[in-house]
C-alpha cells in the first residue's frame, strides 16, 4: 500500500541532494572543478570559496552525510562533476548518528574510495579528519581510532591524501574550544572555518 524508500543503511536527505543540484543548475560548474564532498560541515561553510580563494570549488555537502549516503548519491552528485579533486569529509555522523564502530566507518570509506577509482581513475583524493566538536566530545576515542586507521590506510592507497585540519581547534589541554563553534557545539562557525581554511593552504597551497 505504502512505497517506502528502500534502506540505505543510514538516514536520507533528499531535501538537500535536490537543493544542491538546483544550485548546480543555477550557478554552472566550473572548467576544473575541485569537488567538496561531505557532510554539513561543508554544507553550510558558505564561505568556503573565498576563504579558500578558489573559484573552482565545488560544494557538495549536504545535512547528516555519512560514508553510506556519500556513496549511494554518488552517481548524482560527485561523478557527473568529473573533478580533478575530490575533497571528503564524512565519519563524524557515522559514528555518532549511526552508531557505528571505526572499523565499519573506515570500511564504508574504503568502499567509497574504490567507487571513486572505479569512476574517475584520474582523480586525487582528499581524506579530512574528523574533528573534535564539544557536544560530541563523548566520541573521542571512536573518532581518534578511525582517524589513525583512515590515516594509515590512506597513507597506502595511490592518489588519497590524509588531512588533518583541526590541531588549531584544540587548546592546550587537548579540549576543543568553544569559541570556534555554533551555538549548537557540533558546528564549526567563521572563527572555525578560519582555522581549517589556513590548514588546508598550509598543506595544500593554494588551490586554483
Amino acid at each position: 500500500m505504502y512505497d517506502f524508500p528502500v534502506n540505505i543503511g543510514t538516514s536520507r536527505h533528499e531535501s538537500d541532494i535536490i537543493a544542491v543540484l538546483a544550485r548546480l543548475e543555477r550557478i554552472g560548474i566550473p572548467d576544473d572543478p575541485i569537488a567538496f564532498y561531505g557532510s554539513s560541515s561543508f554544507r553550510i561553510w558558505n564561505s568556503i570559496t573565498e576563504d579558500l580563494r578558489s573559484l573552482n570549488i565545488v560544494n557538495l555537502g549536504f545535512g547528516g552525510g555519512t560514508y553510506l549516503s556519500a556513496t549511494h548519491y554518488l552517481h548524482q552528485l560527485l561523478i557527473p562533476l568529473s573533478p580533478s579533486r575530490v575533497v571528503l569529509y564524512f565519519g563524524e555522523n557515522d559514528i555518532a548518528s549511526d552508531g557505528l564502530k571505526a572499523k565499519t566507518t573506515l570500511r564504508h570509506l574504503q568502499d567509497l574510495r574504490g567507487r571513486i577509482h572505479e569512476a574517475l581513475p584520474q582523480a586525487d583524493v582528499f581524506v579530512l579528519a574528523i574533528k573534535h566538536s564539544p557536544a560530541r566530545w563523548i566520541y573521542r576515542h571512536e573518532f581518534d581510532l578511525f582517524n589513525q586507521t583512515a590515516h594509515d590506510w590512506c597513507n597506502s592507497c595511490e592518489r588519497t591524501t590524509w588531512l588533518d585540519l583541526n590541531a588549531g581547534l584544540l587548546g592546550e589541554n587537548g579540549l576543543p574550544m568553544f569559541r570556534y563553534y555554533l551555538p549548537d557545539l557540533v558546528h564549526l562557525n567563521a572563527a572555525g572555518y578560519a582555522v581549517w581554511s589556513d590548514a588546508f593552504k598550509n598543506n595544500l597551497g593554494p588551490l586554483s
